[in-house]
């Protein structure tokens, strides 16, 4: 291709590029903050837990439901047990949520942990912080 052409193909690349990843904003934060913690805590992760907590985001990602709610804040992973942390204190119908994620292989327990993030801090429904 000559690179006159590339030139003028290139701008809209970039423009379809940014808008599906506006588009998929939710998933692309979610998926952006696994990869840091996954970087950040490699000694610590097992590969089966790594690849437990990938499947459940790409559950997550496929369900048109869970993809676009706002109050689903983010998702952790351990030794089989799946923690949905949401932004606010009552998620509407999550027990259809909960259940589509137990459907995943390796998930053995499914819980939701409702709260709010104040200052980087997340705070239980109560009004004291969840370490």
């Amino acid at each position: 291709m000559p690179s006159f052409v590339a030139r003028r193909i290139r701008w809209a690349w970039l423009a379809g590029l940014g808008t599906a990843l506006w588009m998929n904003r939710r998933d692309v934060v979610r998926w952006t903050r696994f990869a840091s913690r996954s970087v950040s805590l490699r000694d610590e992760l097992t590969f089966d837990t790594w690849w437990t907590e990938a499947r459940v985001r790409a559950a997550i990602t496929m369900d048109p439901v869970l993809r676009n709610d706002p109050d689903l804040d983010d998702v952790e992973v351990s030794d089989g047990r799946v923690t949905v942390r949401t932004s606010s204190a009552s998620w509407p119908d999550a027990v259809t949520h909960i259940n589509s994620l137990r459907k995943v292989k390796g998930v053995a327990e499914v819980a939701c942990e409702p709260g709010a993030l104040l200052g980087g801090i997340r705070v239980a429904t109560d009004g004291t912080p969840v370490i």
